[in-house]
């Protein structure tokens, strides 16, 4: 017996409901039970009515939600796909909402208020933008294994952030799309945002960084943990990159593994060198940092030599 307003997502790969578009739909993905997910909903939940906009929670546990989520959190749809990665869940409910603008955040995230108006009016000042990237701030600050975590996925977004067309915005911890450049039907893997933007530019798609827009990242994997995470998130970059590339390409990519670490913490410690403010910070976790990406490298070589494997379920 699925509850209230909880559907499966089985029926709904590939379909948007027909039923009239709103303004804005905000996409979460959680593989894990109650109360995860909860931090980010108390955020987000009393904004998103009061603008219109629906919440779709796509969950791959199963128990995200409380039975009485009608309660909780009235009109918010959830879609559950038992044993799906983030990526797959991401990709169904994407597909599934039925906003001119589709958000994203994740259930370690709590959005700042007035996100979801802020999220309306940039896309209104930027009606040829296909994407749209806020700040992201790190709330897990007690130990510099979360620092070094946070500054490998996030050095890159954090406040101040230059606002305006920009080659690169942040990932699914904040970000929104045009409608109409939403896959209709998620991939097989589902929905990877760093990839899905490069894809965006090649296309000739306008990419835009607001400032306006910020969350809170609060998530700590442990210290052993941490390492792990980037290894299984550097095989899972790779196993999507294969859908698409041939052989010479991934023979490059491999080779390419073995410069990939410095390459990765060049491209990370240097944005915060030039703002500058959390540079203490990115100094005192550098050490840490390098363990990472080498970790992240291994992965993608795995990736590439092998395929993605199981990787992609263990990232949340």
């Amino acid at each position: 017996m699925i509850p209230g307003n909880a559907v499966s997502a089985d029926t709904m790969v590939g379909m948007r409901p027909e039923l009239p578009p709103i303004a804005l739909s905000i996409v979460i993905a959680t593989i894990k039970p109650w109360p995860e997910v909860r931090r980010c909903l108390d955020s987000l939940h009393s904004q998103a009515r009061a603008m219109g906009a629906e919440i779709i929670v796509a969950d791959g546990h199963g128990k995200a939600l409380p039975d009485d989520v009608a309660d909780w959190y009235p009109d918010v749809i959830w879609l559950k796909k038992a044993g799906g990665s983030v990526f797959h869940l991401r990709g169904l409910a994407m597909a599934r909402a039925r906003g001119e603008i589709v958000a994203v955040t994740e259930d370690h995230c709590e959005v700042t208020p007035g996100w979801c108006e802020r999220m309306i009016t940039a896309h209104k000042e930027h009606p040829n933008a296909a994407a749209i990237g806020g700040a992201v701030e790190n709330g897990a600050t007690e130990r510099l294994i979360d620092w070094a975590n946070f500054f490998l996925v996030f050095g890159p977004f954090t406040l101040p952030l230059a606002s305006g067309e920009a080659k690169r915005i942040s990932l699914q911890a904040n970000i929104s799309y045009k409608r109409r450049v939403i896959p209709r039907a998620a991939s097989q893997l589902g929905m990877m945002e760093m990839l899905f933007n490069q894809q965006l530019r090649e296309r000739g798609e306008k990419l835009v960084a607001d400032d306006r827009l910020v969350v809170c990242h609060i998530q700590s994997w442990g210290f052993f943990g941490t390492f792990a995470a980037h290894f299984h998130n550097g095989r899972a970059i790779a196993g999507f990159r294969l859908q698409t590339i041939k052989w010479p390409e991934r023979i490059l990519r491999l080779g390419g593994c073995f410069i990939l670490a410095p390459v990765l913490l060049w491209r990370t410690v240097w944005p915060i060198c030039i703002r500058r403010r959390l540079l203490g910070r990115a100094l005192t976790s550098v050490h840490l940092l390098a363990l990472l990406v080498c970790c992240h490298a291994a992965g993608e070589f795995a990736g590439y030599l092998r395929g993605p494997g199981k990787s992609p379920r263990w990232l949340s």
